[in-house]
């Protein structure tokens, strides 16, 4: 890694858990991108496997491979904060264990970042040998530039794997709620205090495999705890209302009137929530403006109601399949 202390420096922080298999190939694309001040910045969260020998091994060829290990495994996120902590670059950038960087990535965000708080771009899913899935993370979400954070209330396009933020981003972003990704609540704060910016570039092939951190095509077969999804919903947006701005009013009353749900079967101050503010909460949805017409009627249905209706289909079902 070269350095030239004319540009400013960036942190790597890399997350690692038990990743030998992927390892190296990652550590070389991030140890070989062309950005001339750079520190990498590695927290291993106890790993049992042969990690902690391929780390040192980088650590004693680099000098700007920096690598910490936690006594015990604390989770992804918690590992992420402890790996931050050790950073002292002006522009923090995270980083998996099993990915592949295309060379110029750091350079290219550096160059575009400007005055915001955060840049992003796509990334290409690739199968656990590396080999194209062609498809692309922006395939089914609409990627979002702008200083509106509602945006992300209810879906995310920024992926911790391919963000840059400025470090100031961190007194207002940790500790990381228990609720979300962390990448998304660092998208949804740099969304309030800065604004971000999506680099249309396939900069990351992102790899997937049944181990990965984030399913985001779905290869693990999970049944759905429709309390626990309701529950996580419901922290979300408590966190979201506690971040000052000219939002925090929004938030607070998004919050208020999904509480409120099941005291009513169809809660019309929440669909005027929706409606009013439609084109920011559901502009990452791509479908067309009847279908988010329709998507927005479901929501403010009480969840009793809907639970309802759920069971009745499946008892329809049933009854449908042992007539047959």
């Amino acid at each position: 890694m070269l350095i030239n202390e004319n540009k400013p420096l960036v942190s790597i922080a890399v997350a690692v858990y038990n990743g030998e298999k992927f390892l190296v190939q990652q550590l070389d694309t991030l140890v070989g991108q062309s950005y001339q001040n750079m520190e990498i910045v590695v927290s291993d969260d106890g790993s049992s496997d042969g990690t902690w020998a391929i780390l040192e091994t980088y650590a004693a060829k680099h000098p700007n491979f920096f690598i910490y290990r936690n006594e015990g495994p604390c989770g992804i996120k918690r590992n992420f904060e402890h790996a931050l902590k050790q950073c002292k670059g002006s522009l923090i950038a995270f980083a998996d264990q099993d990915d592949i960087w295309m060379l110029d990535k750091v350079e290219k965000l550096v160059a575009h970042i400007d005055g915001l708080a955060l840049i992003y771009h796509n990334s290409l899913f690739v199968d656990p040998e590396g080999r194209s899935l062609d498809t692309t993370i922006s395939t089914d979400l609409n990627p979002y530039s702008g200083n509106d954070p509602r945006a992300f209330l209810l879906w995310n396009t920024v992926s911790g794997h391919a963000l840059l933020f400025r470090r100031e981003l961190l007194d207002l972003a940790l500790p990381f709620p228990a609720a979300r990704h962390h990448d998304w609540w660092l998208a949804f704060i740099a969304a309030a205090n800065g604004g971000i910016q999506y680099l249309d570039e396939i900069l990351v092939h992102y790899r997937q495999h049944e181990q990965s951190q984030t399913d985001f095509l779905k290869l693990r077969n999970k049944k759905i705890d429709r309390e626990k999804k309701q529950a996580e919903a419901m922290e979300w947006y408590e966190a979201c209302a506690t971040v000052p701005g000219k939002y925090q009013p929004f938030f607070k009353e998004w919050e208020k009137r999904n509480w409120e749900k099941n005291d009513h079967i169809w809660n019309r101050r929440l669909f005027l929530l929706y409606f009013k503010a439609r084109r920011s909460i559901l502009f990452m949805r791509k479908k067309n403006a009847a279908s988010k017409f329709f998507y927005m009627i479901k929501k403010c249905w009480g969840d009793d109601v809907r639970a309802n209706v759920r069971n009745r289909k499946k008892k329809w079902s049933n009854q449908n399949s042992m007539e047959k």
